[in-house]
């Protein structure tokens, strides 16, 4: 089998050669072997050049990956280069000669430094000396110079290898442009300046406007103090010349008939009249105390002291203290429901149940409900009543000082009541509640924590 490969020509007449210049031993053969040799070569003729086709096959793909290696190398978005140990230039990419704005051809064999500041090309050739004592060339940044005088920020890097045909140690050097970054980083540093002034100007604006809201506030407070001690000064005038003075005028009266009856020996009605010297005296003395509790509470000096106490017997003294001003056939019915030992301020809870019992009792002609619950960690007091009850439009402003409503105007009251109790219950940390129905009564509900 013959074939008109050139380069198998001259390889046919290598062999041949080979051959002529090799003695030929005596051979005996007979056909038989002679078709059984011919038959091996013809074998081995295939052979080889199924072998000859894998290696051009194999020589086609190298020279592929080759260029495509190329391509890679050449257009990469980064700058490459590969320098000597001086820093020369070995070899470097068609985006790397962009940067510098120098063919190629004119770059190999030329000193890197040279597109360098003096002072600049000093510290590379120490950063390149170290790395080729380390084998890593560490991220150093220059000023590159091109060649038409322009400049450009940029960032090498790289590592130490050996070349891969010879011994010789060569530094593989990536170069990237990194004037916006840079120009971006000199953008944000001024910007963050700037900010640094802002913020100095916005903390002196804020500490100006936190003055100017501080003293606006003082002023503000001054004047809704004012406006309250004048309020109070013209309830207080009010309520002293019309409150004050009835249980006054009942008092002295009062004496004036006990004279009366003591002079003509008529003993058998002092006890009435004793009985109405002591229940406007009662009468007194809760108005004073109203306004001694919202001074008080104004002032925040109330304080807040509990202790553990049985409200059962806590309930049945005020109820017996309550009875001197129940009127006839007028009774207070309490139950309890749940552990009767409580944790709460006695004192407080006194002022609050007076309140709204004395409401209650005034209010109503029939009996008065007082039930309490601890259950929980709460303990819920309902005060109910069956009387006049509160009209509806008006209800918004029962817990405003000096509010009393119009159908409670015949009624004796300061209308400081159960703004205090609301003071008071808020001073436990509590909460209250009411529901009430014109003619047919009220059912306030207070809920404390029992801790």
């Amino acid at each position: 089998m013959t074939t008109k490969n050139p380069a198998n020509k001259a390889l046919r007449k290598k062999a041949e050669a080979e051959v002529k210049s090799t003695p030929l031993s005596s051979l005996d053969l007979t056909m038989d072997k002679v078709k059984s040799l011919v038959h091996e070569l013809e074998v081995h003729q295939v052979e080889l050049e199924m072998q000859n086709q894998e290696l051009r096959e194999t020589q086609q793909l190298l020279e592929k990956s080759r260029d495509e290696f190329s391509d890679l190398f050449d257009f990469a978005p980064v700058g490459y280069l590969i320098l000597d140990e001086k820093g020369t230039i070995i070899n470097i990419n068609l985006t790397a000669c962009h940067m510098l704005g120098v063919d190629r051809i004119q770059l190999k064999g030329k000193p890197f430094s040279a597109y360098l500041k003096i002072g600049e090309a000093n510290s590379f050739f120490l950063n390149l000396r170290q790395a080729f004592s380390t084998g890593i060339l560490e991220n150093i940044e220059f000023i590159i110079h091109r060649k038409d005088k322009t400049i450009f920020y940029a960032l090498l890097h790289g590592t130490v290898d050996t070349e891969p045909n010879g011994n010789k140690r060569i530094c593989r050097v990536a170069l990237q442009d990194i004037t916006e970054v840079r120009n971006m980083k000199i953008l944000q540093e001024q910007h963050e300046d700037l900010e640094k002034e802002n913020i100095k100007i916005e903390k002196y604006n804020q500490e100006l406007e936190k003055v100017v809201l501080e003293r606006t506030k003082e002023l503000s407070d001054a004047l809704e103090s004012e406006k309250d001690i004048n309020e109070m000064k013209s309830a207080f005038i009010s309520i002293a010349s019309h409150e004050l003075r009835t249980p006054v005028t009942i008092i002295l009266s009062s004496v004036i008939l006990m004279e009366k009856f003591k002079n003509i020996g008529d003993y058998n009605k002092l006890d009435r009249h004793i009985q109405r010297i002591k229940l406007a005296t009662k009468n007194f003395t809760s108005i004073l105390d109203d306004f001694l509790s919202l001074e008080k509470l104004e002032k925040g000096i109330v304080r807040v002291k509990k202790e553990t106490f049985d409200i059962l017997d806590f309930i049945r003294i005020l109820i017996e203290e309550m009875e001197s001003i129940l009127k006839p056939e007028q009774h207070i019915h309490f139950s309890h429901e749940g552990n009767p030992l409580i944790l709460q301020n006695q004192k407080i809870l006194h002022n609050i149940l007076t309140n709204l019992l004395t409401n209650a009792i005034k209010y109503s002609e029939t009996d008065v409900e007082i039930n309490t619950i601890n259950s929980n960690g709460e303990l819920t007091i309902l005060v109910k009543d069956k009387g006049i009850g509160i009209p509806e439009d008006e209800q918004k402003n029962l817990f405003k000082r000096f509010f009393r409503a119009e159908n409670v105007k015949d009624f004796q009251g300061t209308g400081l009541g159960l703004s205090i109790v609301k003071r008071y219950v808020e001073l436990l940390s509590g909460n209250i509640e009411y529901v009430s129905t014109l003619s047919k009564g009220s059912t306030f509900r207070i809920q404390l924590p029992d801790k």
